[in-house]
């Protein structure tokens, strides 16, 4: 099967769509399929690139307007396009309508909450109108698909994102030595949506709810437009201590830090899904989330964490977890022997057969031209 999957933004930026469409495409290119990446983020010169292997087609932010040759060509020789949206995707949005309108089959997945704003619900249902009938529209856990179910009126599918349970094992029960501090650990983007000011805010009510003899320690791992906000509220806090903000880390050193944290908080409300949790969840770890996020996709409250209300909650669920070993340890040994589901194994077979719901839509409107054969019998 011939799959561009189109994003407005890709590697070299890390962030969770581009995190998502890079390993899809990976695992869609080792089962025999020809996958090609299109997308706006051009760190070189315009053109035809690889990543990991994966072909690149980069026009730059403004190529939507009037694609390249490129562009057009791996469209016009697609069976299914994918199509990854935020809140604004120009690129991604422009491809649907034109690859729909061609008889393409064509999947959008949404990978933010919609926010309910007129502005936003407007804009979302004239792009959606535009696309037209044909086009299957997904989102990335039950969180997403019902914010943006009202913009849609064909209804919304949830196509998950994935994890790599070898990526990311189970890890042993943690063994503290003597004096070794509990440790709290976030890892993220640095933005106002990820909510990391308030993640500091939290952290100094845990500590204020520890018994002070308990040493603690936390880590909020990334980058992005608030860190310097996010040091400068740690400094002002006087919380520098025991506060540590290492930037961005590679998979590696993330797994490093699993191995010797505690607890994963995870801060942010307009959360679509949370990797960076349901990768700490598999490594073992406790996560303590905001329930209106679509963390809720693989942690249920009590079960695999702690889901709560508000930011107090998250401040008194992790003090509540840090302060009782035994349930710290009990959460830890669920999350550590039992899979979540994810594995990229079960969602690409359930990306599959949203691409054939996507060939059965677009049978339905007669087009110019031929519709392409033989998706449905890929497997």
């Amino acid at each position: 099967m011939r799959v561009v999957h189109v994003t407005d933004t890709y590697l070299p930026r890390l962030g969770g769509i581009e995190l998502h469409v890079h390993d899809l495409a990976e695992r869609q290119r080792r089962l025999g399929h020809d996958v090609v990446v299109l997308t706006g983020t051009r760190p070189g010169a315009r053109g035809r690139d690889r990543a990991d292997d994966l072909p690149v087609v980069r026009i730059g932010r403004a190529g939507w307007a009037a694609l390249p040759l490129a562009a057009l060509a791996a469209l016009d020789a697609a069976d299914v396009v994918h199509c990854h949206s935020s809140i604004v995707s120009p690129l991604a949005w422009t491809t649907a309508r034109r690859s729909a309108a061609a008889g393409v089959p064509v999947v959008v997945t949404m990978h933010s909450v919609v926010q309910r704003s007129a502005v936003v619900t407007t804009g979302l249902r004239a792009v959606a109108h535009l696309a037209g009938p044909t086009v299957v529209w997904s989102a990335v856990s039950e969180v997403a698909a019902k914010a943006l179910a009202p913009c849609v009126p064909q209804g919304v599918e949830v196509m998950p994102n994935g994890v790599d349970p070898a990526a990311w094992p189970a890890l042993p029960a943690r063994e503290r030595r003597p004096g070794e501090p509990l440790t709290v650990l976030s890892v993220g983007r640095l933005a106002a949506r990820k909510r990391v000011l308030p993640l500091v805010d939290v952290l100094a009510e845990v500590r204020r709810r520890l018994d002070p003899q308990v040493p603690l320690r936390a880590v909020i791992a990334g980058d992005g437009p608030q860190r310097d906000a996010v040091r400068q509220r740690v400094r002002a806090l006087g919380m520098s201590g025991w506060v540590e903000l290492p930037g961005r880390l590679t998979r590696e050193q993330v797994r490093a830090l699993h191995a010797v944290s505690d607890v994963y908080v995870a801060p942010a409300r307009l959360e679509s899904f949370g990797l960076a949790a349901l990768e700490a969840r598999c490594s073992g770890l406790p996560v303590v989330a905001l329930a209106a996020a679509g963390v809720g996709e693989f942690v249920t409250d009590g079960v695999e964490g702690r889901l709560v209300a508000d930011d107090a909650g998250l401040a008194a669920a992790t003090a509540d977890l840090l302060a009782d070993p035994a349930a710290l340890a009990a959460v830890r040994a669920h999350n550590a022997g039992t899979p979540t589901g994810l594995g990229w194994d079960d969602v690409v077979r359930g990306c599959l057969e949203t691409y054939g719901a996507a060939v059965v839509a677009a049978a339905r409107r007669p087009v110019a031209g031929t519709l392409p054969q033989g998706i449905l019998g890929v497997s």
